[in-house]
């Protein structure tokens, strides 16, 4: 069905025409009657011409002034009404059309096993997606299979949110959350509340309902049906969620991590919208901590444009929350990311303004974070002795970090990690002697169970050697990274190993280069490097 009807385009033009005759009539100029109503001259014409409709207070005004007792008002009225008719069979159509192409597809394959005949239809993520316009996903993205609701977080309807991380995602999540609100109000109120049920009971297979009994299932089923029952048991649970991600990417690096965070993000932005104020500042927190972590893990994952804008909207939420310490943390990563890119002033004026929030609180762990990135933005710089200087700033302030809160976004700092990012900022300075004690110093105490970190400090320790002019112990060294970055294939610590070698291109006929070679061929890096 075509945006607007021959009919309800003959009435908006009839209504333009009798606006005109009763200004003439009055002989009234078009620019009194904008001066009168608010608008300009020529939105009073485009609407005399039938080309707008313009607002419910423009015609009641109109009205009042060419004294139409009420003609033009109850005009306005007749075109909305017709306007709302038109858009709802215009909605239909498109269910109708999208259910059609639906049970086409699903008559090709075998029913699914909770599927019930006696419920109304609810689309897979693949049907609903047929029924909305304007969204066109990536190659090779597809979403995940099952029934979806107008509660589209529950069984996962977010999977296109979730393959196309970033702005695009949020994106396609909201067009998906207002399609589906416009199909809820297509169906009577009976059909929605039993839908709303069905809903509670099925999104037990969320993930977001792991290790809850079932007391706390339903508690959490309610308040994602209806946002206004938020309180701080759902809330401890989003956060308890985002802690186990964590932990669960140090460990094992955040492909493992970020499809479930993702998830839970989603859930907690759905949650806001209804959120009572009492419990909207932490719930605004965990949403942060949520977009924050997103964020790490799209950087680390060399998706660099989702990485900013996450950080962006951690940023947000922390400033509506009055949280400095998300705040900090957040203005960190920024700068982290500027740094990364290049953008040495960005980053230096990010960690700036950190540094600044800073000391309004009394976490060390986030000023040795403010410190570490504003000594990286100088290196990038190519600034050695203030890169140094935030750098004793930053080594210093791990002296009293065990006075850090348990809670603090920067928990995972240790000497280790910070000795780890000294050394890469000596390697950008081209101080190869410094960046290996940096670097050595930095595996002596690092715990290696953090693999991706463990590794990419080995890595310094390697190109410290290769510009130091120390081929055959760089080959050994980068080797040795080789094998562990092989364990968890962390997209960043892949594109900085490679690097590496690109590096060594010049002793490519070497025995130490060639033994490297044969090694890293062992290990399928090729495959490694394409994951």
């Amino acid at each position: 069905m075509s945006l607007e009807s021959p009919e309800l385009l003959a009435l908006r033009r009839a209504l333009g025409r009798q606006l005109a005759a009763l200004r003439e009539s009055a002989e009234i100029g078009q620019q009194q009657v904008a001066r009168r109503t608010g608008y300009s001259r020529s939105s009073v014409a485009h609407a005399e011409a039938g080309r707008q409709l313009l607002t419910r207070d423009f015609w009641q005004t109109a009205d009042e002034l060419l004294r139409a007792d009420g003609v033009l008002l109850a005009g306005y009225e007749r075109v909305q009404a017709a306007k709302q008719e038109h858009e709802r069979q215009s909605r239909e159509a498109e269910l109708a059309e999208a259910y059609a192409a639906a049970q086409a597809r699903r008559a090709t394959v075998a029913p699914y096993p909770f599927q019930d005949a006696s419920r109304p239809f609810v689309p897979n993520g693949q049907e609903l997606m047929a029924g909305i316009a304007g969204i066109a996903l990536p190659a090779g993205v597809e979403l995940a299979e099952g029934f979806a609701t107008p509660l589209d977080y529950l069984t996962f309807l977010s999977s296109a949110a979730r393959a196309v991380p970033g702005e695009q995602g949020d994106r396609i999540y909201d067009q998906l959350t207002k399609f589906l609100r416009q199909w809820a109000d297509t169906m009577n109120r009976r059909e929605l509340f039993q839908l709303f049920g069905w809903a509670a009971t099925t999104i037990v297979a969320s993930p977001a309902m792991s290790g809850l009994d079932t007391e706390e299932q339903e508690r959490l089923a309610q308040a994602i049906i209806s946002p206004s029952r938020v309180d701080t048991r759902v809330i401890d649970h989003l956060a308890t969620i985002l802690r186990d991600c964590k932990q669960q990417d140090d460990v094992l690096g955040p492909r493992a991590v970020l499809h479930t965070v993702l998830t839970q993000r989603q859930l907690a932005r759905h949650l806001l919208t209804e959120c009572p104020a009492p419990f909207r500042p932490r719930l605004l927190a965990v949403y942060s901590g949520m977009s924050s972590s997103a964020g790490d893990y799209c950087f680390d994952l060399n998706d660099l444009d989702s990485a900013r804008y996450y950080y962006d909207q951690a940023r947000a939420a922390a400033h509506e929350a009055r949280n400095t310490e998300l705040s900090i943390y957040a203005l960190c990563s920024m700068s982290y990311a500027a740094s990364s890119q290049g953008k040495a002033h960005a980053g230096i004026d990010l960690a700036a303004a950190a540094q600044s929030l800073a000391t309004q609180i009394d976490d060390p762990l986030l000023r040795v974070c403010a410190a570490e990135r504003a000594g990286t933005a100088y290196a990038v710089d190519g600034q050695y002795k203030p890169c140094l200087r935030e750098f004793d700033k930053a080594h210093e302030g791990m002296l009293s970090a065990t006075d850090a809160p348990p809670e603090s976004p920067a928990y995972y700092y240790h000497e280790g990690l910070l000795a780890s990012h000294q050394s890469e900022c000596l390697l950008l300075l081209e101080k190869p002697k410094e960046a290996a004690a940096s670097a050595s110093t930095g595996l002596t105490v690092f715990n290696k169970s953090y693999v991706d970190g463990y590794a990419l400090c080995t890595l310094h320790l390697g190109n410290a050697h290769l510009q130091a002019g120390e081929i055959d112990e760089a080959a050994r060294v980068i080797g040795s990274a080789a094998s562990l970055a092989a364990q968890n294939r962390q997209a960043r610590l892949v594109k900085e190993l490679c690097t590496s070698r690109a590096r060594m291109q010049p002793w490519q006929g070497t025995q130490a280069i060639r033994e490297l070679d044969e090694r890293l061929v062992g290990m399928r890096w090729d495959s490694a490097r394409e994951s």
